[in-house]
């Protein structure tokens, strides 16, 4: 079948009669085209983007036909938009050398764009570390009744470059309680939040090369904890991990007085 009906739109006429207008699409032209976003969201200068093992990452799309189905054979190129990395062998990005700045890379098939993508060029990160002091305490007051959250406690960690700090380098949380690492859907006593108040176990340092949590604490009446947990921050760079790595903040949980 080499057509498919995309809309049958029917017109009431005065007399009451109604027409239809048989409306087709060929679902073989290119209708739509989606730049796959990547792994990491930076690249070391002078380096290839790579993925969170190490390996050169290569740049994907997919192109959709007019009946919403995939086109794997329609090829697709790539594009940058400034001077801050290059395009080798097709589909991989490479940054140049000494440069630092935002990567704007698109791509392109069949005549039709996708949205820019931004890759951050960076400086080679070396360090991970806590953002302030490795030790902290969560002094909760326990309810009355029902359930409640202690959300007081942020725990940061920053990332450098030798004396600079480095953006959007990409950072995995944990939490380690009893020398266990808790699964991310265990959030029974405690969670890691995001600014929006989601459960998030990733991110990416910001231009101060910090990166931060908020530590959820969930009390229930009646029961009273008395805990210490370790919230770590792993970053790796080409599939190593940076020094300090796993970085640590140890949180004493107890009751307020």
């Amino acid at each position: 079948m080499t057509r498919r009906r995309a809309a049958l739109a029917c017109l009431a006429l005065v007399s009451g009669t109604v027409s239809c207008i048989d409306v087709s699409v060929d679902p073989h032209a290119i209708s739509a085209i989606e730049f796959v976003a990547t792994t990491n969201p930076s690249v070391v200068t002078g380096d290839t983007l790579r993925d969170t093992l190490g390996v050169a990452e290569v740049l994907r799309a997919q192109v959709y036909g007019g009946d919403g189905e995939r086109l794997p054979d329609v090829p697709v190129s790539f594009v940058t938009t400034d001077t801050f990395a290059t395009i080798a062998n097709g589909n991989l990005l490479v940054a140049r050398s000494g440069v630092r700045g935002t990567a704007k890379i698109y791509a392109v098939a069949g005549g039709l764009q996708s949205l820019v993508r931004n890759v951050e060029v960076i400086p080679r990160p070396d360090s991970i570390a806590p953002n302030g002091a490795a030790t902290d305490t969560v002094s909760y007051r326990l309810p009355a009744t029902g359930t409640s959250i202690d959300s007081s406690t942020t725990v940061g960690f920053i990332v450098r470059a030798g004396q600079g700090v480095v953006n959007a380098v990409r950072v995995k949380f944990e939490i380690v309680r009893g020398g266990t690492v808790l699964g991310p859907g265990d959030t029974t006593t405690y969670s890691l939040v995001g600014p929006q108040g989601r459960a998030s176990a990733v991110d990416t340092t910001d231009g101060q090369g910090i990166v931060s949590r908020t530590l959820r604490v969930r009390t229930v009446a009646g029961t009273v904890i008395r805990d210490t947990i370790v919230v770590r921050a792993n970053a790796t760079i080409g599939g190593a991990a940076l020094k300090g790595a796993p970085a640590r903040v140890t949180i004493v949980v107890i009751p307020a007085p």
